[in-house]
């Protein structure tokens, strides 16, 4: 009997040893995705520093707050492409949405490529797409896009490609705005 004690004793410390090791690598099985979840320390970061940089227009009856950055052109003619950071305090959630204003809004895909011609690539946007996911993916990419020296970025309107970013602060205000993003859900 005694014997028996020992090695399912032994056994049984030897397992909860060794699984010790994966305790980092539980699933998550709430239900919700933590890539829109928004951070304490990041939240209180943007509402004392940064928020300053925005515009802000609440919803109340939706719960919501819209930041967009004042370096980007608030004449609403003016053909361009806009990122909005939009914050559900209740939920506790974040998102980005790409706002296209000017005649853009009226076209049902938005194609966009950066200009440096060894290195083309391309994006399609469509309008009326409220996929946060697509957004989040999109604005990654024009941001690496933006990113790099000399960066262009085209839309194709009117059977040409035309400059979207021809201000560098505007270029600016898009990757500020990812950047803040990331921080507020502690994204990479």
């Amino acid at each position: 009997m005694f014997r028996l004690l020992k090695i399912f004793g032994f056994t049984s410390l030897g397992l909860v040893l060794i699984l010790s090791f994966f305790d980092g690598h539980r699933a998550n099985n709430s239900g919700e995705d933590p890539t829109f979840t928004t951070k304490d320390a990041g939240l209180l970061f943007f509402y004392n520093v940064r928020r300053i940089d925005y515009q802000i227009k609440r919803l109340p009856e939706a719960k919501i707050e819209i930041y967009t950055n004042t370096s980007f052109d608030r004449d609403s003619t003016k053909n361009t492409l806009q990122l909005d950071l939009i914050l559900n305090k209740n939920k506790q959630t974040a998102f980005l949405y790409l706002k296209p204003l000017g005649k853009f809004t009226d076209l049902k895909t938005l194609r966009l490529r950066n200009g440096q011609l060894p290195f083309q690539d391309s994006l399609i946007l469509r309008s009326g797409a409220a996929d946060r996911h697509l957004h989040l993916a999109a604005a990654k990419k024009i941001a690496g896009w933006l990113q790099k020296k000399e960066a262009i970025l085209e839309v194709y309107t009117d059977e040409k490609w035309l400059n979207l970013y021809s201000e560098k602060k505007q270029k600016e205000a898009f990757i500020d705005t990812l950047n803040d993003f990331l921080k507020i859900t502690a994204n990479k």
